[in-house]
């Protein structure tokens, strides 16, 4: 090799080096120009309780937007402490995230029953509903089965007979999804046993259509009608029997079921 070529290949090792410097250098400079607004959201995202306070401490001028974003994001985490830091600096209790929820129907829905319960006296909406899906905080929580949830929303008054934009109802959806507890504290509230989707459908007839035992038995109780024909002409026996649901076909034919 050459004088010529070593000192060719030198310089272009170091061309590389002082490449990788430059890019290091502007990926640090951009990790430290992350403005407060974003590292408030990004702390309440993760959970990180002291970061958040010694923001909110230091920066008097935070906007609404920025509060509430973060209020959103420390929802979502389930961290109560951060929650209650953002909505004591002014955070909106029925702010709506981009999801189409407001921060109640988030912790509903995600079964943060601590949040629920500081939430609601502060003034959240029960009934508000979902910008999409008109699903309510008690919808919500009884399609994923959040009992402890549902407990509060029910003490504060939510709406048992709410329909989401496909008629379904807490009960419909609790008893569809094989949640019994869930459906007996509905049923217990008032919800209507006997309520129909447009197709005809009634909590009876979810139940039944998806085998489960327990819901069955506790509709049964709380006199479901055994009748109630869908605009098909099928009624609970007849979904359990299509679906090969033996056990639940069983307890319907004892209860009287034809």
């Amino acid at each position: 090799m050459t004088g010529l070529q070593l000192k060719s290949r030198i310089n272009l090792k170091c061309l590389c080096v002082l490449l990788m410097l430059m890019l290091y250098g502007a990926f640090v400079h951009a990790e430290s120009v992350e403005t407060i607004d974003e590292q408030l959201i990004a702390g309440a995202e993760k959970g990180n309780l002291p970061l958040v306070r010694r923001i909110l401490e230091a920066e008097p001028e935070l906007s609404p937007e920025t509060i509430n974003t973060a209020l959103f994001a420390g929802v979502r985490k389930g961290s109560k402490p951060i929650v209650q830091l953002l909505l004591d600096r002014g955070g909106d209790v029925n702010y709506r995230g981009d999801n189409g929820y407001t921060v109640l129907i988030q912790a509903a829905r995600d079964g943060r029953a601590h949040l629920v319960a500081l939430l609601l006296p502060l003034g959240a909406d029960v009934n508000a509903t979902a910008s999409e899906t008109n699903e309510t905080a008690l919808i919500l929580a009884a399609k994923r089965n959040r009992r402890e949830v549902i407990d509060l929303l029910l003490a504060a008054n939510a709406d048992i007979h709410a329909r989401r934009s496909d008629g379904m109802t807490a009960l419909m959806l609790a008893s569809r999804g094989g949640h019994q507890q869930s459906v007996l504290k509905l049923i217990e509230a008032g919800a209507e046993i006997n309520a129909q989707l447009e197709n005809g459908a009634t909590p009876l007839m979810l139940a039944a259509q998806h085998g489960h035992i327990g819901v069955i038995y506790v509709l049964l109780q709380a006199n479901a009608d055994l009748d109630i024909k869908a605009s098909n002409g099928a009624t609970a026996l007849t979904l359990a029997n299509v679906y090969r649901h033996t056990e639940a076909a069983e307890m319907l034919k004892k209860a009287g079921a034809r």
